[in-house]
């Protein structure tokens, strides 16, 4: 055997077919020839990919992302505040320090990713063989094919365990956590050391699995499918936003009312805290992050699915600090994931909701305003870009396609793992029977202010119903069931206004009409 180097004594570039062979001699005049790749191009628009569904994927990602954020906004509020309150920026410093490696945990896992996909399509002047570069080998094919590369950014939709799988997960959840309060108050210490391992995964499920029931149903209510990154970026947004809220509430508010009344009880300053600061500080924060979106919000149902999204990515957060502050009492932790994870939850979601509604219908109203005036002004109007490739769910198991909308694999859909797509009639299916509806803001104060106010009773009523008990002398088991009692009216209340809302909002234009009518524009200012 020769060293390579003498093997190979000479090398040629040669071009054939449109493709690029390097072509070597050796000295016993055998030559090979391996062909280039061709170059990345642009896929065509239509294009369709497929994608096992992998729902508690998601689910990991939405608890690495909140612990990351958590301790983010956490030090970092930490440290403004000591800044402003004591004067210590030294401290301060620190604290907003010990925020850089959770932000870099954030930023390293928020990377956009893309895929590079190979695929060979049936063309009478292609070749019969291919190389492919992503397992350094080749392709044969049985008839002539032309080779396509293109990079595609990741745009998969949003999957998600199903409501039904989450809600049983969750009621497993608090009967553990209401029987480890019970082991330990009966064991004591001994069951406390027995209980420790099964009490840090209970608090991650508590804490995050409603986030993902309450997901996955307005997903399905709704009736839009949603892209997984944009779902990440509304949910990190709404966690972001606590920052400025912790602030609001926790030393700008209270330097306010201490300016006009410093003799204020503790009472009273608590008081105005949960039913002005939390409510108008929160609902303004989060209207602020909805709005940061705006330019990829086209329809009232779009901004109540950024808005839905936004709370839930706030109230998690919130959830979790609760959570963590209640572990000290065994049956104050059960009760505190069970009553945070049905009414808390899906109150800051709705109640944002109502502020992304209102400012989609102000976005939706504007675009159309524009179109119009372009219009009527004679300027060209260009068609509505199409939104990339199109991604679809399927069953490994079953190769039936998955609706984002409704969760369930559908019967007339079939996508072998190659992403070949194969269509079989589909039964019509009958609409959800609906009880009642609520009116939608149309504007976007209409909707802050309907949130604020939803905010705003929520928490002033839950203190001033134990106040009130207080003072008619109740001891501290009437308090409780009281507070108990007034609980679940607040929970039923507002599981009944979603169940309004969401029928309003499935019903609710999604853009394709104005999209409608951007073509027919298009089309007479091309012919003009």
């Amino acid at each position: 055997m020769q060293p390579v180097d003498q093997a190979i004594q000479d090398f040629h570039l040669q071009s054939q077919g449109g493709q690029q062979f390097i072509r070597s001699v050796q000295p016993a005049g055998m030559a090979w020839a391996t062909a280039q790749p061709v170059a990345l191009s642009r896929p065509e628009s239509g294009l369709r990919m497929a994608r096992p569904s992998q729902p508690w994927r998601m689910y990991g990602r939405v608890i690495g992302l909140v612990i990351l954020a958590f301790f983010f906004t956490q030090s970092v509020a930490s440290g403004l505040i000591l800044a402003l309150e004591d004067g210590d920026a030294l401290i301060g410093a620190l604290c907003m320090a010990f925020a850089i490696p959770f932000m870099l945990g954030l930023v390293a896992m928020r990377r956009p990713r893309v895929i590079l996909l190979e695929r060979a399509v049936p063309d009478p002047q292609g070749q019969l063989i291919h190389p492919i570069t992503a397992h350094a080998g080749s392709l044969r094919t049985p008839m002539p094919t032309r080779m396509g590369r293109h990079l595609i950014r990741d745009d998969s939709i949003l999957d998600v365990p199903t409501s039904r799988a989450s809600w049983w997960l969750f009621s497993a959840t608090v009967l553990l956590a209401f029987g480890l309060g019970i082991a330990v108050m009966v064991g004591g210490p001994v069951f406390f050391v027995i209980a420790l391992p099964l009490i840090l995964p209970t608090v991650l499920i508590g804490f995050s699995i409603p986030v993902m029931g309450w997901w996955s149903h307005s997903t399905k209510r709704i009736g839009l499918p949603t892209r997984r990154r944009d779902a990440e970026a509304w949910l990190m947004a709404g966690i972001l936003s606590g920052i400025p809220a912790i602030l609001i509430n926790s030393y700008i508010f209270i330097q306010i009312v201490l300016a006009f009344s410093p003799d204020i009880s503790a009472d009273g300053m608590m008081f105005l805290m949960l039913a002005i600061s939390a409510p108008v500080g929160e609902e303004i924060c989060k209207g602020l992050a909805v709005w940061f979106f705006a330019a990829r919000i086209r329809s009232p149902k779009h901004g109540f699915q950024v808005g839905f999204t936004v709370g839930l990515g706030f109230a998690i957060v919130e959830n979790l600090q609760y959570i963590l502050m209640s572990s000290a009492s065994e049956i104050g932790f059960s009760l505190t994931i069970l009553v945070r994870g049905i009414g808390s939850i899906p109150g800051h979601a709705f109640w944002t909701g109502l502020t992304g509604c209102g400012i989609g219908w102000y976005l939706m109203r504007q675009r159309a305003a524009h179109l119009h005036a372009a219009a009527k002004a004679g300027m060209r109007i260009e068609e509505p870009e199409e939104g990339g490739s199109d991604w679809k769910l399927f069953d490994s198991k079953t190769g039936l396609e998955i609706d984002p909308a409704g969760q369930a694999p559908t019967r007339g859909v079939q996508v072998s793992p190659s992403g070949v797509r194969i269509w079989t009639p589909t039964p019509v299916s009958e609409p959800d029977k609906v009880w009642f509806r609520l009116p939608l803001p149309k504007s976007p104060m209409l909707g802050l202010m309907l949130a604020i106010f939803g905010h705003s009773f929520w928490n002033g009523s839950s203190f001033g119903i134990i106040y009130w008990g207080e003072s008619q002398g109740m001891g501290d088991i009437g308090l409780v069931l009281l507070s108990l009692v007034w609980m679940v009216t607040l929970v039923c209340a507002i599981l009944l206004i979603a169940t309004g809302l969401l029928a309003s909002i499935r019903e609710a234009p999604d853009g394709s009409e104005l999209d409608a009518y951007q073509s027919d524009l298009a089309a007479i200012t091309r012919h003009r």
